[in-house]
């Protein structure tokens, strides 16, 4: 099976290439002409399209309470193309940190279709994107959500930092959580980690390379936020929730700093 993924894998990155600048050619061109139903198809089937070029295959394992989902969706993070896996399901508007508009090709064809970004470690940034959230939520699209603030390599889930999930609480949403994870040949992988000091080079060349990965994707229950106080509490709660449905432990940060160094 590796051999044929890395006889492939030229094949796989070319097609794949193919398939993203034609869709940053139509995003930037006609999409804003689409209406909201036309656009939340085309980011739907071009998703699929990409995750089967790249040989990932998507395997909803459990399935959304109820669709469409209206209000924030909260997920783990294990890899750049868990926005893929998800918006193959239903296409969401995600909060990314503000690095990815400097990615080459891939940054400008996710800001076109309307991610959201944010500085995490400035304040007024994150009341800003808290405002931007609001807003997305009350024109009907659904928010998408890495508390975790960043990668992990999919084993484990990292504490969720509060501050993103004020606006869920201030207009009273639903909260969506997913749990993402990959495996080959029915066994976890690493392969689709894009974590430490994975490139995003490299990380392609390990998934077109790999021989087929699957990416399960399971929701949970919809937590309505206006049942908590805090942020922190909802926070916390949805943190629970995902672990749960990963069969996960929630390590600190630093222990997990620790795992990966081996120190």
């Amino acid at each position: 099976m590796k051999v044929f993924g890395l006889l492939f894998a030229p094949i796989r990155l070319f097609l794949f290439l193919i398939h993203v600048v034609d869709g940053l050619l139509i995003t930037l061109t006609i999409f804003r002409f689409f209406n909201w139903h036309t656009r939340q198809n085309f980011i739907r089937i071009w998703s699929r399209i990409l995750l089967i070029l790249l040989g990932v295959r998507l395997k909803i394992d459990q399935p959304p309470v109820s669709k469409p989902m209206r209000g924030m969706l909260v997920s783990n993070h294990t890899s750049w193309i868990d926005i893929f896996v998800t918006n193959a399901v239903q296409p969401v508007r995600f909060i990314a940190k503000s690095e990815i508009k400097k990615w080459p090709v891939l940054g400008t064809l996710v800001s076109s279709v309307g991610t959201l970004y944010v500085e995490r470690k400035n304040r007024h940034a994150i009341s800003q994107t808290n405002q931007e959230i609001t807003a997305s939520a009350k024109n009907g699209d659904l928010v998408g959500l890495y508390p975790e603030g960043t990668t992990t390599d999919g084993t484990h889930i990292l504490p969720f930092k509060s501050n993103l999930f004020q606006p869920a609480i201030d207009n009273e949403m639903h909260i969506y959580p997913l749990g993402v994870t990959y495996t080959q040949n029915g066994r976890y992988t690493p392969h689709a980690a894009y974590a430490g000091d994975t490139s995003l080079v490299s990380s392609l060349w390990q998934i077109a390379s790999s021989g087929g990965i699957t990416a399960h994707a399971r929701f949970g229950t919809i937590i309505p936020a206006a049942q908590y106080n805090t942020r922190q509490d909802l926070a916390k709660a949805t943190q629970d929730a995902i672990a749960r449905l990963l069969g996960q432990h929630i390590i600190a940060e630093e222990v997990y700093a620790q795992i990966q160094t081996g120190v």
